[in-house]
C-alpha cells in the first residue's frame, strides 16, 4: 500500500450528499476523483484499475468476468457506521476483488471494519515486504486485518509483488552497469516509483508501487549507514 493524500471531493458529490433524504449511490465523478487521486491503482493491493477480474467456475477452465471492473470501498463501513457512509474522507477506490481464485480487497472486507487506514501515514510506516512479496504489519492487529479481512497475501498478490521488485532490480543493475549503486541512481528509482505518470492521457501510479518503494528506500538507508 502507499499512502493516499485526500483531496477535495467533487462539486457534484457535495450537491449529492447535500440533497435532502438522500442515500448512498455512487455518481460517475465520484469514481472519476477517487480513481484520479490514486492514480489509478487499488487503495489495498496496488493493482491497476479500473479492470474486470475472471470468477472460474469449478472446473477451473471456465469463467465469467466481474460486472463491476472497480469498487468505491467505505473504510468503515456503511452498515456499522451510516453517518460516514457519504464521508468522502472515508471512500477510497479498490479492485474488483478476485485475482486469481481467492477475495481479497473490498469483496472480502465486505461490512466489516478495519483500524487502519491508508490515508495514514503512521500506518503506512509499519509496513514491509518480504522477498516472497508477502506484506506485512509490525502492528499484530493490522497485520491480522490485512490477513482476515483484506486477504492482501494471496498466491497471486505476493507473486506479482515480488515481480514488481524483481523488475526494478533488473533495471537498475543494467542502469548500473557493474558498478556500486549509488544514492543518486537510487533516489532517482524513488522519484519515479512515487510519482504517477502520463499514461493513455491519465496520470497514473505504476502498479505495485508500494513494494518498490520499500525496498528503495531500505537500500537507501543501508547505503546511506555506511
Amino acid at each position: 500500500m502507499i499512502k493516499i493524500a485526500k483531496g477535495r471531493e467533487p462539486k457534484e458529490w457535495t450537491e449529492y450528499r447535500n440533497t435532502p433524504g438522500v442515500d448512498y449511490q455512487s455518481i460517475p465523478e465520484l469514481v472519476e476523483s477517487l480513481l484520479k487521486e490514486q492514480g489509478y491503482i487499488c487503495a489495498y493491493c496496488m493493482r491497476r484499475i479500473p479492470h474486470r477480474d475472471k470468477l472460474y467456475n469449478k472446473d477451473g477452465t471456465n469463467y465469467v468476468l466481474t460486472v463491476e471492473d472497480h469498487r468505491i470501498e467505505h473504510i468503515l463501513s456503511r452498515d456499522n457506521h451510516p453517518d460516514k457512509k457519504l464521508d468522502y474522507n472515508n471512500m477510497v477506490v479498490c479492485c474488483p476483488g478476485h485475482i486469481g481464485d481467492e477475495d481479497h480487497c473490498d469483496r472480502l472486507k465486505g461490512s466489516n471494519d478495519i483500524s487502519f487506514s491508508p490515508l495514514d501515514s503512521v500506518f503506512i510506516s509499519t509496513l514491509s515486504y518480504k522477498t516472497d512479496g508477502e506484506i506485512v504489519s509490525s502492528d499484530k492487529q493490522y497485520n491480522k486485518e490485512i490477513n482476515e479481512v483484506l486477504n492482501l497475501n494471496t498466491k497471486l498478490l505476493k507473486l506479482n509483488r515480488k515481480q514488481s521488485w524483481e523488475i526494478v532490480v533488473k533495471e537498475l543493475v543494467a542502469k548500473n552497469k557493474g558498478k556500486q549503486l549509488n544514492k543518486t541512481q537510487i533516489n532517482q528509482f524513488i522519484a519515479k516509483y512515487s510519482s504517477m505518470h502520463n499514461k493513455d492521457g491519465q496520470m497514473k501510479y505504476i502498479p505495485y508501487c508500494g513494494v518498490v518503494l520499500y525496498n528503495l528506500n531500505k537500500k537507501l538507508r543501508k547505503l546511506c549507514s555506511q
